[in-house]
């Protein structure tokens, strides 16, 4: 089985992030087999597409079950963009509950600043990211460093001490997100230049044998 199993949720660019992660580690695989994830080392959910889109294909192949369990495991898991959105309870994008594995929800990203200046929806391009506190995943990245966004809807989770970094447009956005094992960015590592392969390399490191 590969060290690295990136979920197969059918509405993903894994193609995209597989090549990112053939950088650091080449033995990886695309797969929604649960016994393939399970006895994987790690753990990467894309995300592409709707939030609710995303939900039933991962209830309709039963990766629920899967994620929770991988998660429960304690092994490094790596969710991006719409992966990270699934992780909470509900979003306002869709009607599918989500995972409850965070606490909070997803709401639609404010189209008018607190001084009324007006922001192009979804959030796309690059955008600088500040850090809030110290993350593995951050590691020999400096602080305000620009990634890439592509999303209309941002989190909310109800415990603010997981969140690792947070982006400015229209109001502060949660970039990313820490939990114990879980690791969640909003921003897309693989269209983030040498920057956001770093974020991948960091994230592989976490399974590396001295």
């Amino acid at each position: 089985m590969a060290i690295i199993s990136i979920l197969d949720t059918k509405s993903a660019n894994f193609h995209s992030v597989k090549k990112a992660v053939d950088l650091f580690e080449k033995d990886n695989t695309i797969t929604s087999l649960n016994n393939e994830v399970m006895k994987s080392e790690a753990l990467i959910i894309p995300g592409v597409s709707s939030t609710d889109t995303v939900l039933r294909n991962i209830y309709d192949q039963n990766l629920d079950k899967t994620i929770l369990d991988f998660y429960k495991s304690g092994k490094p898991i790596l969710c991006i963009c719409v992966g990270m959105q699934i992780l909470f309870e509900n979003s306002e994008e869709g009607n599918l509950p989500g995972l409850g594995i965070i606490k909070g929800n997803v709401i639609k990203i404010p189209d008018y600043d607190k001084n009324k200046n007006k922001y192009k929806i979804p959030h796309m391009g690059w955008n600088q990211i500040e850090t809030s506190k110290n993350s593995k995943i951050f590691s020999k990245i400096k602080n305000k460093s620009n990634f890439y966004f592509v999303h209309s809807f941002q989190c909310i989770p109800v415990d603010e001490k997981i969140i690792t970094s947070k982006a400015n447009y229209s109001v502060d956005i949660v970039a990313s997100i820490e939990q114990e094992n879980l690791f969640a960015v909003q921003f897309h590592p693989e269209k983030s230049s040498n920057i956001g392969l770093k974020v991948y390399e960091n994230f592989i490191n976490l399974i590396r044998k001295d």
